[in-house]
């Protein structure tokens, strides 16, 4: 099943490409992905790989405009930096071309917003091991010095039923100061912690917040937050607690979320170590986590 989801270019509703026409050399146009505000992803077959691909480029009516280039060039060198199987990986870094553009690997799979509509919430100890999994590229891109910045369902995608993150375009370095002439924040307001609503500095436990709203709709179904672009209730509420919408939620599982969106970033876990512990211990009796109980004290003792 191909993750296709609808590209927001407001100048224009038709397809930029047709199926089977060369987008760019030694790439046929198969299908959209996905779109936004500055960039397009297009499912492609590379004549080079035969195979298919992901590539990212700028939106038509930006071409030209060099933050066009400079964004991509961003988001090429973060994902250059990182190797782990819950992250995507940069193919082929193109940001100098005539037509700036990334290749990516083409992760297939639903996104877990996808899944959530077709399915509903999941049952807690499968909810524990997706949100293990986020974790854990969690826990290898906080110690690459990267924030996501953007974790979210629509940025999940479930490959062999195992989560894989995509589109770390608004990613940053841990401690980046959102620059002066930035007028809101960046990022999906229903799973953005209070303080990047406040334009603070790049820190992991935004995203341990983020995984937490994440991990909320996955065992309720219910977004934590709703809101538009220029509304932020996580400023000044809380959500309901998980078990009052599911009561067959385990209270470990519902202390879990909580922590993790605790609004005071230093009433989370500090790491991603720490919520990969947490998340195991909230695990129902006789289910299997993700690693062997040997690897447990590994991780008891990092997150120490």
């Amino acid at each position: 099943m191909h993750a296709i989801l609808t590209v927001t270019n407001d100048d224009d509703s038709r397809e930029r490409f047709s199926p089977g026409e060369e987008m760019l050399p030694g790439l046929l146009a198969w299908e959209p992905l996905g779109g936004g505000t500055r960039c397009e992803t297009w499912l492609a077959w590379s004549t080079e790989l035969w195979a298919p691909v992901a590539v990212k480029l700028p939106l038509e009516n930006l071409l030209g405009r060099p933050e066009s280039a400079s964004g991509l060039a961003r988001e090429a060198a973060t994902l250059a930096a990182l190797r782990h199987p819950a992250i995507e990986r940069l193919l082929e870094d193109r940001h100098h071309d005539t037509v700036p553009h990334l290749v990516k690997e083409y992760v297939e799979g639903p996104t877990l917003a996808q899944m959530l509509e077709d399915e509903g919430a999941l049952a807690p100890a499968d909810a524990i091991r997706l949100a293990m999994q986020i974790a854990s590229g969690l826990h290898h891109m906080h110690g690459r010095g990267v924030v996501h910045l953007d974790l979210k369902p629509h940025n999940v995608v479930l490959r062999d039923g195992r989560a894989v993150i995509l589109d770390l375009d608004l990613a940053k370095p841990i401690g980046t100061a959102v620059p002066r002439w930035q007028r809101r924040p960046e990022g999906s307001v229903p799973w953005m912690a209070p303080e990047q609503c406040r334009m603070r500095p790049a820190n992991p436990q935004m995203d341990i917040f983020a995984l937490g709203a994440l991990l909320y709709e996955v065992c309720t179904g219910v977004r934590p937050f709703t809101a538009s672009a220029r509304t932020y209730p996580q400023l000044t509420a809380r959500p309901r607690p998980p078990r009052e919408l599911r009561p067959r939620i385990p209270p470990a599982l519902d202390r879990v979320i909580t922590t993790l969106m605790t609004p005071d970033p230093g009433g989370r876990p500090r790491c991603a170590t720490e919520v990969l512990a947490l998340l195991r211990s909230a695990l129902p009796a006789g289910e299997d986590g993700l690693w062997p109980e040997w690897a447990g004290a590994l991780l008891a003792a990092g997150a120490s």
